[in-house]
Parts: C-alpha cells; sequence; structure tokens
C-alpha cells in the first residue's frame, strides 16, 4: 500500500465525497478530582477515524461516532457515543492551516464497571481544532454529560492523529 500523499483528496468514497483515513491518539481528562481519584489522572486511546482534507470553508455538518475506556489499576468506566452538530470551517480545507469550530449533541452509552447495567445519556462536546498541511489534524474538546449513578464523566481531550490513506 502506497501512503496517502497530502494532495489527495481521499481514497474512501460516502456518498459522493472523499475521505481519508486518519490514525493518531487521545488524552483524556476527567474534570472533577472525585473522577480522577477514582478513574486516573489520565487516559490515552488509540484515534481512528475518517476526514475530509477538502472541505469548503464555511458552516457544515460535523458527525462524532467514539469510545473510550477510562481506566486507573482496578474500577473503569466504557463510554460510547454518537452524535452530530454543525462545524465551521475558517478556511478552505486546502489551506496549509484549516482552523474550525464544532458544537454536537450526543448520546452517550455508559456502564462504570465490568457486569454493570449500561445507561443512555444525552450529552454535548465542543471542539477547536485545524488540520495542517492536510495530512495533521490537531484538536481538543470538552465533553459534558449528566452524572451517572453519581459519577461525573464529562472531561477534557486532546487528539493528534495523521493522513494515513
Amino acid at each position: 500500500m502506497v501512503p496517502a500523499g497530502a494532495d489527495e483528496d481521499g481514497r474512501i468514497g460516502i456518498f459522493g465525497h472523499h475521505y481519508s483515513l486518519i490514525a493518531g491518539a487521545s488524552m483524556f481528562v476527567p474534570r472533577e478530582a472525585a473522577t480522577r481519584s477514582i478513574y486516573g489522572e489520565r487516559t490515552f486511546a488509540p484515534v481512528v477515524a475518517l476526514w475530509s482534507f477538502n472541505t469548503a470553508s464555511g458552516l457544515g455538518l460535523a458527525w462524532d461516532f467514539g469510545a473510550q475506556r477510562i481506566r486507573q489499576d482496578g474500577p473503569r468506566a466504557d463510554l460510547a457515543r454518537a452524535g452530530v452538530g454543525p462545524r465551521f470551517l475558517f478556511a478552505d480545507g486546502r489551506a496549509d492551516v484549516a482552523p474550525y469550530v464544532t458544537v454536537r449533541g450526543d448520546v452517550f452509552v455508559a456502564r462504570l464497571d465490568r457486569g454493570a447495567a449500561w445507561r443512555t445519556k444525552p450529552g454535548a462536546n465542543i471542539e477547536l481544532g485545524a488540520s495542517v498541511l492536510r495530512h495533521l489534524v490537531i484538536s481538543g474538546r470538552y465533553d459534558a454529560l449528566p452524572r451517572i449513578d453519581g459519577v461525573q464523566l464529562s472531561g477534557f481531550s486532546a487528539r493528534l492523529a495523521v493522513k494515513v490513506l
């Protein structure tokens, strides 16, 4: 397989749009100290996503699908999310730096320990980021969701991913 070039529109076609596969890592930090004491100060996770590097500037839609595990040595929290919302791209996606902001409404499905019941909760997130040189995506985001069985799983995350396909 030949690595993806920065000048490519994306090798994955969905509904007439071309997307690139990006891969990297993210770090999540729970907002509340009580949550950090249970599940750890931070959690690292892999990132695999579809990304369009040829989007026109202006208003568009951003969708969000993901999962994460927040865990220290013992207890763990498993979360999955799906959502959609408006995204504003400040520069054409073909620019060397294309900053964006997006706000999404999400549905979270979570459980606080293996064997515990899964809970469904509404949530939201705001994300600020940029694509760089049509090959790299960096972002920071805040996820807000209501308490689940008394535990606050809202928090901040940072992501760094590179175009692989």
